[in-house]
């Protein structure tokens, strides 16, 4: 007579059970990880060029004016909105920091430019405004100024002459006319950071020239 007996199949199905167990966790898991992950904001990937100027000569020679220009060279469209600039200079004062975050203009006799503005008359057609010191389309931090690749950001020295040293003294929180260390050969270190990411799309020391 044959006894029938069942010793070793509750430790095989418990073990079976432990290991379904284990993988649904790991599934809800790997799912919800998953889907933080979708929900997790991404900076745009931009290539940029960054250049400081002593004296840069404008309309053939006629002036020259200390300015600065961002040029998107490739990648993703920047809301200009959305991005702070740092600059780090040091003179005989110490280390100098600058900041530049949403729409600031420059009065120039009875109108105003950006401090930086998308150089683009085909998009934008000039970029002063008669009256109000916000709200042109082109001027950095406007909700409209989306910098694409072949933009540039400038300094407005060439439409309104060496006034631009103005714009420039706003970013780097120094006049760069009155102070000697801002020459050729200085460096300047930028960073460029996506606000609502909180990430850094540009950093380097700029060399000016």
């Amino acid at each position: 007579m044959r006894i029938k007996s069942d010793d070793g199949v509750s430790p095989v199905v418990g073990v079976m059970l432990m290991l379904a167990v284990t993988v649904i966790i790991a599934a809800i898991v790997s799912a919800a990880a998953g889907g933080l992950s979708g929900t997790e904001k991404k900076a745009p990937s931009a290539i940029l060029e960054v250049h400081f100027y002593d004296n840069r000569s404008y309309g053939g020679g006629v002036f020259s004016s200390d300015t600065m220009t961002i040029e998107h060279m490739s990648g993703n469209p920047l809301q200009t909105k959305d991005l702070s600039i740092a600059t780090y200079f040091r003179n005989a004062s110490g280390l100098i920091k600058g900041s530049l975050m949403g729409e600031k203009s420059v009065p120039v006799g009875s109108q105003n430019c950006g401090v930086l503005y998308i150089n683009n008359p085909d998009r934008f057609g000039e970029p002063r405004q008669d009256s109000g010191i916000t709200g042109y389309q082109n001027w950095f931090g406007n909700s409209s100024a989306v910098l694409m690749p072949g933009d540039m950001l400038v300094t407005p020295a060439q439409y309104f002459g060496s006034s631009n040293n103005t714009a420039l003294h706003q970013i780097l929180t120094i006049d760069p006319d009155a102070d000697p260390a801002y020459r050729a050969g200085a460096v300047v270190n930028v960073k460029i950071v996506h606000i609502p990411t909180g990430q850094v799309i540009f950093d380097k020391d700029v060399v000016v020239i």
